[in-house]
């Protein structure tokens, strides 16, 4: 651990910790051992560390998928920064899902951008050449309501 500069019934020291739990402590100080309390100074509170409590978080969004993509399956959403290096659909174009809507370079890779669903391409939120953020809008697909057949 680490060493300190002391101060023991007048004379100077140097010694090095050894362990320590917030109240004792072990002092190593000429090569003796020596357990120590620590008391907090006069009219202040023991300092206390406390382990901090456990927060629920989602995970970092690599896949492009936060809570509006989840809500809205035909919301496509950039999975990381990067530029739009070719847009392979245009308004109004029908898609099925997997289709490849553009494809996004980030980090000297180039991904496929693919529809979640099937439908028809609402809208186009970018365009080539375009930079973009982690979970930037590119695309929305509106699903397409199925049509009963007579028989």
């Amino acid at each position: 651990m680490k060493t300190y500069k002391m101060e023991v019934n007048g004379e100077k020291f140097e010694g090095r910790v050894v362990e320590y739990d917030g109240i004792n402590a072990k002092v190593e100080i000429n090569g003796i051992v020596y357990k120590v309390k620590l008391e907090p100074e006069f009219g202040k509170d023991a300092e206390r560390f406390e382990r901090p409590k456990k927060v629920l978080t989602m995970p970092p969004s690599l896949s492009g998928k936060n809570l509006d993509s989840l809500r809205n399956p035909g919301i496509a959403q950039a999975p990381l920064p990067g530029v739009i290096v070719e847009v392979k659909v245009k308004e109004g174009d029908k898609v099925e899902k997997g289709d490849v809507l553009m494809i996004l370079e980030a980090m000297k890779m180039e991904s496929e951008i693919e529809a979640a669903i099937d439908g028809v391409v609402k809208k186009l939120a970018v365009k080539e050449g375009e930079s973009v953020l982690e979970d930037q809008l590119l695309a929305e697909v509106e699903a397409i309501a199925e049509e009963k057949k007579d028989e």
